[in-house]
């Protein structure tokens, strides 16, 4: 009966160590997932206000109709404080970006609070200059996600299968 129980005890542990692996490869694909949508909007914005020099929050509202992401989420709330006219530390404190880092997030954040204040080349260059960081990002988070997301789920589930054989 013992020998049952351990067999049992091992398997879920072993299924929890996969889970903990799914859940680490997720938060590398979700910084990717992100990215990738901050660059689309970046290369929305561009067009916007080259062709037609749309306002910013009108270029925002279009870019998250029907998208369902973390970006979007996170670039609905940053015009809503910024139509509130909240100060940067503010939105800083109150925005939560769960998937990236405090470097990551005040960079995001400072590009959300910075766009719209300056004349239309300044603003052109401002958003060139963006592109150019999402999309170093953008490639770094993708690399990461492929190696480091499958290694850890790897891992994880050697280690599960590790632990397994030895309650068995």
């Amino acid at each position: 009966m013992s020998d049952i129980l351990r067999l049992i005890a091992g398997g879920l542990l072993a299924l929890i160590c996969c889970y903990i692996g799914l859940l680490i490869k997720r938060r590398y694909r979700d910084r990717a997932v992100f990215y990738k949508s901050a660059c689309e909007y970046v290369q929305a914005m561009s067009s916007e206000l080259t062709l037609n020099k749309t306002p910013i929050p009108d270029i925002a509202s279009r870019f998250t109709a029907g998208r369902k992401g973390e970006f979007e989420k996170v670039l609905s709330e940053c015009i809503d404080l910024k139509k509130q006219g909240k100060s940067f530390d503010y939105v800083l404190e109150n925005v939560n970006i769960s998937k990236l880092k405090s470097d990551e997030k005040k960079e995001v954040i400072s590009f959300f609070c910075g766009d719209g204040k300056s004349a239309l080349n300044d603003q052109l260059s401002f958003v060139e200059y963006y592109r150019d960081i999402f999309e170093k990002k953008r490639n770094k988070c993708e690399e990461e996600s492929k190696k480091l997301g499958g290694m850890f789920f790897k891992l994880c589930a050697l280690l599960g299968i590790a632990i397994m054989l030895i309650l068995a």
